[in-house]
């Protein structure tokens, strides 16, 4: 698996973060009037590092996670449950993951027709190398 795949499987194994979004993980593409709440995930800087050797496997990828929610406390509870998923060490679906660097959660609510949805940001640096 990708570390794509990985870092999505790993926010639905949290169950914390799954038991709030029940499987609405997605990548890049959030499928319109999607159920609240939700996470998108964005690839934002993929750096590839390089030695004299060659790319190195282990590297760092900036990641944004988009946290939609209905109510104010129920984004605040999503926010602090996604993090406290990407955040440590583990191996999940073959990928290892270091510590969660640079992590900077910022308000970016939205008022669509129908509703207002409240909206987190997270920026966050994953580390991460084939396991």
């Amino acid at each position: 698996m990708d570390m794509e795949g990985a870092l999505r499987a790993r926010l639905l194994a949290a169950a914390p973060v799954n038991a709030l979004v029940a499987g609405r993980v997605y990548w890049e593409d959030r499928p319109q009037g999607s159920v609240l709440p939700d996470i998108t995930l964005t690839p934002i800087d993929d750096a590839r590092p390089q030695t004299m050797d060659g790319f190195q496997s282990f590297r760092p990828t900036q990641v944004q996670i988009d946290v939609r929610a209905t109510t104010f406390s129920q984004k605040k509870a999503l926010t602090e449950a996604v993090i406290a998923a990407v955040t440590p060490r583990e191996t999940s679906n073959g990928i290892r993951f270091d510590r969660a660097a640079d992590i900077r959660p910022r308000s970016l609510n939205e008022r669509t027709d129908t509703q207002f949805i409240y909206r987190t940001a997270i920026d966050l640096i994953v580390w991460h190398s084939p396991a």
